[in-house]
């Protein structure tokens, strides 16, 4: 089983917009996320089980990105929350 931690604001993911795309910022470890909910505009974090097959994982992302309209990132394990963000903003490019 893999474990995914996603940010909530009520009842709907949590998303930032960098460079004009939305995205949901996942995680594997959850304290990745609740130590700076602040930043994400979130007010909660939820956890995802899923098996461990690119299916159901494909299955989770789609739902969370139909949600809010945009993309998933999943943040790479022992990289802070803040390092997640500036590497975004200076990778992605600009969308009008």
């Amino acid at each position: 089983m893999d474990n995914f931690f996603v940010p909530y604001i009520g009842k709907k993911p949590a998303s930032v917009c960098i460079n004009g795309h939305r995205l949901v910022i996942l995680a594997h470890e959850k304290d990745m996320l609740e130590d700076d909910l602040d930043l994400l505009g979130a007010d909660s974090v939820k956890k995802f089980k899923t098996k461990h097959s690119e299916d159901e994982h494909e299955k989770l992302f789609g739902k969370i990105a139909r949600q809010i309209d945009g993309g998933i990132v999943i943040a790479p394990e022992g990289v802070g929350l803040r390092d997640v963000l500036k590497n975004l903003e200076s990778e992605l490019p600009w969308l009008q």
